[in-house]
């Protein structure tokens, strides 16, 4: 089988299919390989007898034009949920107790988490010098600003529910860019969000889902292809034609197969990407890790848990030492997420802090995670149900250091016209970031083919 179309893209993730879509729509042919039988990637969700469990990102938090637009685009207002407005709240583990993070300046100054001192370390984060570093820590930059426990007990739950990371190994330049930006801008957290407050309009921001689950939202863009994706395609080999051609051979469903692309964009993750090439060909690429993560679905019988459940879900701080890095609330946030009179949380496990135990099987970490949730939100009985999820490479860590993987992606692109790559690997984790520099990507390819 021969073909020859203008792009081809590797892998029909969020990624993949936001370069599809707006090249498409620029009236450029396209191909998508995908190895699985499904497009998605990391975006699935499982129906199971009435339970609908995300095995990926769980939300989507919206607030950008463009993702917004792309949703109209594709028809999906009616199958948008949002979340339930309970879901500002959240839950952090303090001293073995589920602690609401407080909302207002008046909760702010009773609450638990952080003791009195350190709320009164917070006023002096105006007067701390910037630092002059290239780089540095999520842990480092959170102590040097506002202190130890705001780190603890605030920014280190967080980190492992975005990331299942480490803050201490992290880059704060690459995970928090918002909050670098602040400090080398103004010098100052709080006295940049002042300023930025008083001069940014904002579109609309929302934390949503499909009624179906996420990956309503990755099936309705493949459909929306002109050019169906070719799915349970295994890429074997990527080279460079003496006329400029990108040439990919592998196997189909049914039998081998080549094919010829004059721009090829590959959003495969890192090492299988290396994995194709040389090792010389993809460099420091080839060593970007990743953590290890289980998300297990538990659901139980509403009256057997004492805790509300009145909120987005509780993280669980590394200093209070727990196997769990967290739960969500999952029948809270969203509607048809469990049978009637039933709850279904969803639970992490592994990531940096654990990664041996991301491995272990649905029984062990059923046992592990009903234990500690037991003792923090009261549950009593066995699950009815349970679902688990395995993710050996999860998440890339954007760790300090992390622009020597840039160099390699720029390095490789610069000497291989025509070649791209994207992914969650650059420019965010987060699925509306991974449209964003999707459709980012696609305009680099359309200035590249236009220049031909």
């Amino acid at each position: 089988m021969s073909e020859s179309v203008s792009v081809g893209i590797l892998g029909a993730g969020i990624s993949g299919l936001s370069i599809a879509y707006a090249l498409e729509k620029a009236g450029i042919p396209i191909t998508v390989y995908e190895r699985s039988a499904e497009v998605g990637g990391a975006i699935h969700s499982v129906e199971k007898n009435g339970w609908l469990i995300e095995e990926g990102p769980n939300t989507l938090m919206i607030k950008s034009r463009e993702v917004w637009d792309l949703l109209d685009d594709l028809g999906l207002e009616r199958e948008i949920v949002e979340a339930n407005k309970v879901a500002k709240k959240r839950f952090v583990v303090k001293d073995k107790n589920p602690v609401a993070i407080p909302m207002s300046a008046g909760n702010f100054l009773t609450t638990p988490l952080i003791s009195a001192g350190a709320k009164l370390r917070l006023f002096k984060e105006p007067f701390v010098k910037a630092s002059d570093q290239e780089d540095e820590s999520v842990a480092e930059f959170i102590k040097r600003r506002i202190g130890r426990q705001p780190l603890d007990y605030g920014v280190n739950p967080f980190v492992s529910g975005i990331y299942a990371g480490d803050p201490k190994k992290l880059s704060i330049k690459h995970t928090f860019s918002a909050l670098w930006d602040l400090e080398q801008q103004y010098g100052s957290i709080m006295k940049g969000m002042l300023k930025r407050g008083r001069t940014e309009s904002r579109p609309k921001r929302a934390m949503i889902s499909f009624q179906k689950g996420n990956q309503v939202l990755p099936k309705a863009m493949a459909k929306a292809l002109k050019h169906p994706v070719k799915t349970s395609y295994t890429i074997s080999s990527i080279k460079k034609s003496k006329d400029a051609d990108w040439v990919i051979t592998g196997t189909s469903p049914d039998k081998a197969f080549e094919a010829r692309h004059q721009c090829l964009v590959s959003t495969l993750p890192t090492y299988v990407f290396g994995e194709l090439f040389e090792p010389e060909f993809v460099g420091e690429l080839a060593h970007l890790p990743y953590a290890p993560v289980s998300v297990l679905g538990l659901g139980f019988n509403a009256d057997h848990i004492d805790h509300p459940l009145d909120g987005f879900g509780v993280l669980i701080p590394e200093v209070e030492n727990f196997n769990t890095l967290g739960a969500l609330f999952s029948s809270t946030l969203f509607p048809n997420r469990a049978p009637k009179e039933h709850e279904l949380l969803t639970c992490f496990i592994g990531g940096a802090r654990n990664p041996e135990l991301a491995r272990k099987s649905t029984k062990k970490l059923s046992e592990i995670v009903l234990d500690e949730l037991s003792r923090l939100i009261g549950i009593r009985g066995e699950p009815v149900f349970q679902h688990q999820k395995y993710w050996q490479k999860a998440i890339p860590q954007y760790t300090v250091g992390y622009d020597r993987y840039l160099a390699a992606m720029n390095k490789i692109e610069g000497q291989n016209p025509g070649l791209y790559l994207q992914g969650n690997f650059r420019k965010g984790v987060s699925v509306p970031d991974c449209i964003s520099s999707g459709f980012e990507t696609a305009q680099d390819v359309l200035s590249f083919l236009k220049s031909q």
